[in-house]
Formats: C-alpha cells, structure tokens, sequence
C-alpha cells in the first residue's frame, strides 16, 4: 500500500464531498491517508501501523476503519428476489457465553512446532472452536504470527479463526489503532507461559455478519488473506474459493475491537492458503495481489463492502487487465450501489476511480463475483 500525500488526499475528499471545510476524522491519529469510496455511504479511512511485521521487509502494513458518512451521494437500490433473512445480531458477551466451549485446551495432541521457550500453540486441527492453525511448522507454530514470530511469555498471541468468523480475544485496554496495544489480539501469556482469555464470557471465535461471501466462477481455485488486526496485520488468515464454488469472508460487526473492519488481499486464479503470506514485487502474492477486499459493519448499522485493485499490485507496472474481473451483485434484500448502479473492476478499470463500495442495509447480502 502506498503514501498518500495527506494535504492533498484531504482536497479531494473536500472536492468530492462538494465541501471546502476540512473533514473530522474522528480523532484518528497520524499517520494516516484517506479513500474515498466513490457513490458510497461512507468513508473508508486508511491507517497505516507503526508497528514493524518481523518477519516483512519494509512492507507497509494497514488496516480499515469504517466510519459512517451523514452527506448521503446518490446511490441506487437493487433487490434480490430471493427471500429477506436478518443478519446475525452483532455478539454481545451476554448473548454469546453460552457459545463458550469452555477454557483454554492444552494442545489437543498436535505435534506442531513450539521453539525453545515458546508458548505452545493450545488447538489441533478440526477443533470445535473454530480456530484454524496457520503454518504449524514454522516458529510461529500455529499462532496467527509471522512464520518466524514465536508466542513467547509476557505477550499478546493472536490466533486465526475458520472463514466467515473472526475472534473475540483482545487486550481490552488497547484503545489506539495504530499505537501501543494495536498488535495486542488473542489470548495472552504471563511470565511463565499461562495463555489467559482476556474475556472469558465470550467464545474463541465467533460468527461474523455472514453477509458477504466470495462467488468463485473460474476455473481455478482463489485465495482472499485477510490481514491479522489486532495484531501484526499480515495477511496470513486464508478464504480459499474453490473453482465454481463460494466461500464466506469474515466480515466483522460494529462491536469487533474499535470498530475496525476486515481487510483481503485476493490472489490470482489458482492460488491457494499457501500463497496468504508476505509476497515481494518478483512474487505478487499476498500484500502484492492483484485485489483489495473489505467489509464492516459502520456505526449506522449497515454493513459496508469494497472492492479494489492494489496499489501497490499497479504501482510496479502490473496488468489488471490481464487478471480476472470481479463484480459485486446484490444476493438477496436491497443493496445500495453507487451512482450507475454497479460496483466492479473489468478489464483494468473500475466502474468508480480507485474501487467502489456497496452498502447492505440489514437483511442483504452480497457476493464478490470472480468472473
């Protein structure tokens, strides 16, 4: 992801909003640059980390917050003929407890890799928790970590969750998005390697908005890597989209950890989980995929979900036009699009400048098109 200059990032958002005055940014501190997300009801702001992913090299990393927008541009409404179903409620600690499976396991007899004086990682595969192992054989030894990060006492070690759910630890005290407490996700380790649960009422991982979901029209197989936040925001979590089939992304509701959203970075046709890592500009995989995914749920209630092409994919001289297209279509309930009622990148283009964004009031949904 690129810099942008904030002075002149501001000027267009003033220019598209038809307004002179300077926007409140809700307090979000420096630094910080600003997409608008043409013909939509919001703004999608773009905080880039302070903190440093060991195991990258000089990759900016970023992570979405989705704030709600009261100067409503036009939009146009699409319904679905299928029938209307409410999303899910957004998870209070109260509604969820009974979800609960309890404390935290001891490992389940996997045989993952756990360094010397490393935390070791408490699931195995096909837990009932729902979390998913990421890259066991490494340092990291499952945790959602870079691969040569280890969960070691006295530290925050976040896990990943089953696609379409997200996770429901966090260090409650992290209140800065791009500050102290911003890689704090998970369950965490005291000075002897205990893992605690930092809100022991809710469950590992619960189910998102299941509102948004990836339909798969290709020939090959496609990977979204949604990026780890709180945490060391690499985009290592899979959804893999098989060929002609669809797969859920966790979209995330208002109450996920101050208020931020999900973010994907989409591979080309044929990738798989393995390619949801750090990539370089010899290997666009990764953080160099050709697309950017996202999705929340603002303040307002809606759920808000995007679709562009990377900046950082383009900026290297990479062909969008030779990657697959992707469309966002209203499933089922009243999608709002933007002004010329689509929302798609084709070709190499956009149907709005630097991506568009559909908004889903409660009961709609949407599929990411793969065509």
């Amino acid at each position: 992801m690129r810099f942008v200059s904030t002075v002149a990032v501001l000027a267009t958002v003033c220019s598209v909003m038809g307004s002179a005055a300077p926007l409140d940014l809700g307090g979000i501190g420096d630094p910080l640059a600003i997409f608008i997300q043409g013909g939509a009801t919001q703004i999608v702001s773009t905080l880039f980390g302070s903190q440093t992913d060991k195991a990258s090299s000089n990759t900016q990393q970023s992570s979405t917050h989705v704030q709600s927008n009261t100067k409503q541009p036009s939009t146009i409404s699409s319904s679905s003929s299928s029938s209307s179903a409410q999303a899910p409620p957004a998870p209070q600690p109260s509604s969820v407890a009974s979800q609960s499976s309890g404390g935290i396991p001891d490992g389940q007899g996997n045989n993952f890799k756990t360094p010397a004086g490393a935390v070791r990682f408490p699931w195995n595969y096909g837990n009932s928790d729902n979390v998913v192992p990421i890259t066991p054989s490494d340092d990291n030894g499952g945790w959602a970590m870079s691969p040569n990060q280890k969960c070691m006492p006295n530290s925050w070690c976040p896990y990943a969750c089953a696609s379409g759910y997200y996770s429901a630890q966090w260090d409650p005290s992290a209140a800065l998005y791009n500050g102290q407490g911003s890689m704090n996700g998970g369950l965490y380790a005291d000075g002897s390697g205990k893992l605690s649960k930092p809100f022991p009422d809710r469950p590992f991982c619960v189910q998102g908005m299941m509102n948004a979901f990836i339909k798969n029209t290709l020939g090959q197989s496609v990977s979204a890597c949604q990026t780890v936040y709180p945490g060391n925001e690499a985009m290592i979590i899979p959804t893999v989209a098989q060929a002609g089939g669809t797969a859920p992304l966790n979209v995330v509701p208002k109450t996920y950890w101050l208020g931020t959203s999900s973010q994907f970075y989409v591979n080309k046709a044929g990738s798989s989980g393995d390619q949801c890592i750090w990539g370089t500009e010899n290997q666009p995989v990764g953080n160099w995929g050709p697309y950017i995914f996202g999705g929340g749920q603002g303040k307002d209630g809606n759920t808000y979900v995007s679709v562009q092409y990377n900046p950082l994919y383009v900026s290297k001289g990479y062909s969008t036009a030779e990657v697959f297209n992707v469309k966002i279509e209203c499933g089922q309930g009243n999608c709002n699009f933007p002004a010329g009622g689509e929302c798609k990148c084709e070709k190499g283009r956009c149907s709005v400048d630097n991506g568009c964004t559909v908004t889903l009031p409660q009961g709609a949904t949407a599929n990411f098109v793969l065509y």
